[in-house]
């Protein structure tokens, strides 16, 4: 009699996979098909549609409201500390720089937001944005100096854009150069004086726009102040949903790519990092998709910091491509100024990574604080945590619900 045991045998038409391993973050993307690549960039394509659609609902219903009633949703945004303070409490909070950047510049072209008050609101979003690679630190939790190495690394992007931020929003309150810069270089894209940088696009999209617009199926269903209203709730909400799609879908298609790119700019030269990080970027179009890629190249000690800061620099750049083709497809006389404040963010991004690569010094101070963001927080992962919810949340709620209540 047999007193060993009998092996289950394995079901039919499973797979049972042999010698397993982990797959270290880095090597794990995925192989898609002819068939599902197609499918997916299919939803890319669905989804830039989508956004030039929300972008002309948004447009319509301001138009509907009128520029005084558009103006005073903005209005708390005038004083320029909270337009900051807005940018990045906004921007925090759904993780997506694109997309406050580009209702930012969708709202000049409405007339309901000048170009100097988007300005504290572009640059707050730019600080906003460094909340996602952060968080996704966190998922080293348990292994203290891989943590460690993975918030240093976020750090690089935050620290970058509070430094430059601050300098910014500084030289702006009193001399004008985003806003001097960024007009010249509108004049020069569009021509000075134009009055119309998208009419070809709208006269496209109009037909669909004019049908269930406020003059169309929502102006005939209901008073024409709510419908305009209901028009840019619908064009903001389809904002965001495109962006998550065209996110999701590209960093996807892009992956095996991103990787290889990643790899080769190691041991490159800084501006071979910055190209690298602006064409991956300008491809998934969100720069935190880029910069949180980089943290398991940290983690293995791969990338140097010197190299993660230049590729983040790239991602910076890169992801400025979302507003400025917005800004091209608003029509009418506004246009211009739509494009001046896109231009606003490209100035601002461009600038300061090309000030980090011919200024060592400046180079030198993101990745010291960087380096002592990352010991401070691999001390205390609460420390951690409750410095970002203060910084990103706390503080600017608290202050722009101060201001509101003060002045209203």
């Amino acid at each position: 009699m047999s007193t060993g045991r009998t092996r289950a045998l394995p079901l039919p038409g499973t797979l049972h996979s042999v010698n397993p391993k982990n797959i270290p973050q880095e090597r794990d993307f995925v192989a898609l098909s002819t068939f599902g690549a197609s499918v997916r960039w299919t939803a890319v394509g669905a989804a830039a549609l989508t956004m030039i659609t929300a972008i002309y609902l948004i447009l319509d219903g301001a138009r509907g409201l009128g520029s005084g009633t558009v103006t005073r949703l903005f209005d708390l945004a005038t004083n320029p500390l909270i337009g900051l303070l807005i940018g990045i409490l906004a921007t925090a909070a759904i993780q997506s720089s694109t997309t406050i950047t580009t209702l930012t510049v969708a709202a000049v072209g409405t007339g309901g937001v000048s170009v100097p008050v988007a300005i504290p609101i572009i640059l707050g979003a730019n600080i906003g944005t460094t909340i996602t690679a952060s968080i996704v630190a966190f998922s080293y939790l348990g292994h203290r100096e891989n943590f460690r190495r993975a918030f240093t690394s976020a750090s690089l992007h935050t620290w970058f854009n509070v430094t430059f931020v601050a300098i910014a929003f500084t030289l702006e309150a009193f001399f004008h150069p985003l806003q001097r810069i960024s007009d010249l270089a509108s004049d020069s894209l569009v021509g000075e004086g134009a009055t119309s940088t998208g009419r070809g696009l709208f006269t496209l999209f109009a037909p669909f726009i004019e049908t269930i617009g406020v003059d169309g199926l929502l102006g005939s269903l209901l008073p024409h102040h709510v419908a305009a209203v209901l028009s840019i709730l619908m064009g903001t909400a389809l904002v965001l949903t495109a962006v998550r799609i065209l996110n999701g879908q590209l960093s996807i298609l892009t992956a095996a790519a991103t990787r290889t790119l990643l790899e080769r700019a190691s041991g490159a030269s800084d501006a071979l990092g910055v190209l690298s990080g602006a064409v991956i970027t300008a491809a998934v179009q969100a720069s935190s998709v880029t910069v949180s890629s980089l943290l398991p190249f940290a983690v293995s000690k791969s990338l140097k910091l010197r190299e993660i800061l230049a590729i983040t620099l790239g991602a910076n750049v890169g992801t400025t491509l979302m507003a400025l083709l917005t800004a091209l497809a608003v029509p009418g006389a506004l246009g211009p100024y739509a494009v001046q404040a896109a231009l606003v963010h490209v100035t601002f991004n461009a600038t300061g990574a090309l000030l980090i690569l011919l200024f060592r010094p400046l180079r030198e101070w993101v990745i010291r604080m960087a380096g002592l963001s990352g010991r401070l927080a691999s001390r205390g992962y609460s420390y951690a945590a409750g410095t970002m919810v203060v910084g990103y949340f706390l503080i600017p709620a608290t202050v722009v619900v101060l201001y509101h209540l003060l002045t209203r």
